[in-house]
C-alpha cells in the first residue's frame, strides 16, 4: 500500500473537527492511528472506506473525572463510556486509587474504595490480581490490560499516604520531614513512570460522603492544608502536570485550599484542577458566585480550572446505596458503618437513632437535587401488594400523610421490604439549561464529568455526553454542535494538558465519531438493571447511546452501538511525551 493510501477513509460526511470551528463537509483520512489528512480526498484508496453520508464526524468525547481503575479489570470499554462515544478518560481522582500499596495493606485499601467509590470487594478480589506495589508497577498491569479506550491517571494521595505512613498515622497526623521527602520521591517517580499528575480529596469532615468502611475521614480529608500545600510542592518543583482537588460540593467544603494550591504552583507549568461545580434548582446562586471567584483566581495569574457536572442525571439507592443520595448526613454513615444486613435492620429498629437521625434532617439546609431523603422517589417496594400503592410518591409525601418523620418512613418501608426498598432521586442538577449555559461559556471550566466507575449501583453516567448533545443542541438549540464537540473533547483535553486528542487535526491520534445527532437517545425514566459485573453481579447503567461508529486510534470498537471486541486503547503519558 503506497504512502498515499490510508488505513480508513471516512466520506462524505459533515467535519466537526472539535475546535469549534464551522464544520464541513469532506472526508478524514487515517494512517497509523493518527488524522492524517482531511478536507476532499476522493479517489484516494484506503483498506476500509466507511460512508458517513448525511452523518456528523466528530472527535471522541473526552472525560476528566473518573474512576474505572478497578473496571478496566473486566471491561475494556468502561461500562456505559465507551458505548457513548467515550474515547479517553482520567482515572484516580478525589485521591482514590489502588496504587501504591504493600502487599499487606491491599485488604485495607479494598475496604476503602468499597465506600468511597463503591466498588465492592468482591469485584476487586475477584477480577483484581494484586500483583503489584510501586506505582510504576501499577502502570505497567494497566498497560497489559486490553482497553477499548484511552487511559490517563493520576496518583492518588490517599495511597500513597498510607503506603509511606501507614494508615493510622496518614489519618492523625502530618508527614515528618523524612516521609515528607519520601513523598515527593514518589510523586516523581509515579510521574516519571506516566501520571499526569496527583491527585486529592480535601473536603473535611463535614458534609463530606467519601468516607471509609468504618465512617472515618480519608486521611486527605483529614490533613493539615500546610501538609497538603508541601506534598504539592512536589509538582510545581517538577514543573509540569496537573494537580486535581475536591475541596468543594455545593455548600460544603472549603476552597481556600484550591487558591493555596493554584498560588503555589502559580507560573510553574503545573495546573491545578479545582472540583466541583455543580447546578442546581435550590442553590441558583452558586454559578454566579462560583464564576466571579474563578475569574478572580485568574485574574490574579493562577492557571486553574474548574470541573462542572451540568448534564441530566439522577440516583437510584438501595438503604445499602444510601449514602450516594445523602452521604453527608451522619445518619447515613451509621447506616453505611453496619457490618452487615442484620446490623442495618437492627439500627432501622431502633427508636432512639430515627429520632437522632431525624432531627439531623431538620436542621439541614439545601443541598443538591441527589443530596437529601425528602425528595426521593419510591420506585421498588420489593413486590409487598400493600406497599405497592405508595410507588411514585415520594418520602415526604408519605411521612406527610403519616404525620411522622421522613427517617421513620424510611426505616418503616426498609422494614417491611426487608430492605428491598429503591428510591429514585430528583435531577442531581438544575432542571433548565441555563446554568449549564453559564459555565460552558466560560474558558476555563471544563463540563461533564461521568464519575465513572464509582457508584455503580447508583448510578450510571458515562451517557453524559450522549444527553448533553441531545439537550443543548437537538432540543434546546442553545449550542452549536461545533462548539457542544468542542466543550465535549478538545476543550477537556486542553483542560489536562493532553496536546494530541480531541479535534480532528492532521497529527492528532484518531479517536472519531460518526453519527447522526437523530439517532442518539437517552431515556431518563430509570436506569437498567445489567449483571455484567464480576461473578455475575449488577450494577446501574444508562439508557443511552446511538453513535454509528465509534473509532479508537484508528480502529473501529463499536459499529451501529454494539462493540466488536477490539482493543486499541493507550495508556496515556502525557508529562513525558509517550503514548505508551
Amino acid at each position: 500500500m503506497s504512502n498515499d493510501s490510508f488505513d480508513v477513509l471516512i466520506s462524505n460526511g459533515f467535519i466537526v473537527d472539535g475546535t469549534g470551528a464551522p464544520g464541513y463537509y469532506g472526508d478524514v483520512g487515517i494512517r497509523g492511528g493518527k488524522i492524517a489528512e482531511t478536507g476532499r480526498l476522493a479517489g484516494r484508496s484506503a483498506a476500509r472506506t466507511i460512508d458517513a453520508t448525511g452523518k456528523i464526524v466528530a472527535p471522541g468525547h473526552v472525560t476528566q473525572h473518573t474512576h474505572y481503575d478497578a473496571a478496566l479489570f473486566w471491561d475494556p470499554y468502561c461500562l456505559d463510556s465507551g458505548g457513548n462515544g467515550i474515547t479517553t478518560v482520567v482515572n484516580a481522582n478525589c485521591g482514590f486509587g489502588f496504587a501504591p500499596v504493600k502487599p499487606q495493606d491491599a485488604e485495607r485499601t479494598m475496604l476503602m474504595m468499597s465506600t468511597t467509590e463503591q466498588i465492592p470487594v468482591s469485584h476487586q478480589k475477584s477480577a483484581m490480581p494484586w500483583d503489584w506495589e510501586s506505582f510504576p508497577d501499577w502502570m505497567d498491569r494497566v498497560q497489559s490490560l486490553p482497553k477499548g479506550l484511552n487511559v490517563l491517571t493520576y496518583l492518588p494521595l490517599n495511597p500513597l499516604l498510607i503506603y509511606v505512613m501507614g494508615v493510622d498515622a496518614a489519618k492523625t497526623r502530618t508527614p515528618d520531614e523524612q516521609e515528607m521527602a519520601e513523598i515527593h520521591r514518589l510523586i516523581n517517580e509515579a510521574m516519571d513512570a506516566g501520571a499526569i499528575g496527583i491527585s486529592m480529596s480535601a473536603m473535611g469532615a463535614e458534609g463530606n460522603s467519601h468516607v471509609d468502611y468504618d465512617g472515618t475521614s480519608m486521611p486527605t480529608d483529614s490533613m493539615d492544608h500546610d501538609a497538603i500545600v508541601e506534598i504539592c510542592r512536589a509538582v510545581v518543583e517538577r514543573g509540569e502536570g496537573v494537580i486535581q482537588v475536591l475541596s468543594q460540593i455545593a455548600i460544603y467544603g472549603d476552597r481556600t485550599i484550591t487558591e493555596r494550591l493554584a498560588e503555589l504552583a502559580q507560573g510553574s507549568g503545573v495546573r491545578v484542577i479545582h472540583n466541583a461545580f455543580l447546578t442546581s434548582d435550590q442553590l441558583e446562586f452558586m454559578v454566579p458566585q462560583d464564576l466571579a471567584w474563578l475569574n478572580e483566581q485568574r485574574a490574579l495569574g493562577r492557571d486553574l480550572t474548574a470541573g462542572a457536572l451540568v448534564n441530566r442525571g439522577w440516583v437510584e439507592v438501595g438503604v445499602r446505596e444510601l449514602d450516594t443520595a445523602g452521604g453527608q448526613f451522619k445518619g447515613v454513615r451509621r447506616i453505611m458503618a453496619c457490618a452487615d444486613d442484620d446490623e442495618i435492620r437492627s439500627l432501622l429498629g431502633d427508636q432512639q437513632f430515627i429520632d437522632e437521625f431525624a432531627a439531623e434532617l431538620d436542621e439541614a439546609t439545601a443541598a443538591t437535587g441527589a443530596s437529601g431523603l425528602h425528595g426521593q422517589t419510591i420506585i421498588d417496594v420489593g413486590g409487598v401488594a400493600e406497599l405497592e400503592p405508595l410507588l411514585g410518591r415520594t418520602l415526604a409525601d408519605v411521612a406527610g400523610e403519616r404525620e411522622v418523620s421522613v427517617v421513620a418512613v424510611l426505616a418503616d418501608l426498609a422494614l417491611r421490604t426487608d430492605l428491598d426498598l429503591q428510591l429514585k432521586s430528583g435531577p442531581i442538577g438544575a432542571t433548565g439549561p441555563e446554568q449549564a449555559m453559564s459555565y460552558m461559556d466560560h474558558c476555563a471550566v471544563i463540563c461533564g464529568g461521568s464519575d465513572g466507575g464509582a457508584h455503580t449501583k447508583a448510578f450510571g453516567m458515562g451517557h453524559y455526553p450522549t444527553d448533553l448533545l441531545i439537550w443543548m443542541v437537538r432540543e434546546q438549540g442553545l449550542r452549536t454542535i461545533e462548539d457542544m464537540h468542542f466543550q465535549l473533547s478538545l476543550k477537556t483535553a486542553r483542560s489536562v494538558l493532553i496536546p494530541d486528542r480531541g479535534a480532528l487535526i492532521p497529527g492528532y491520534w484518531a479517536d472519531v465519531l460518526v453519527y447522526d445527532l437523530d439517532d442518539l437517545f437517552f431515556d431518563m425514566s430509570r436506569y437498567d438493571i445489567v449483571h455484567d459485573m464480576p461473578n455475575g453481579d449488577w450494577r446501574r447503567r444508562g439508557k443511552a447511546g446511538g453513535y454509528r461508529y465509534i473509532i479508537v486510534n484508528g480502529e473501529v470498537t463499536h459499529e451501529n452501538g454494539v462493540s466488536n471486541g477490539q482493543t486499541p486503547g493507550q495508556v496515556v503519558h502525557v508529562t513525558t511525551g509517550v503514548a505508551a
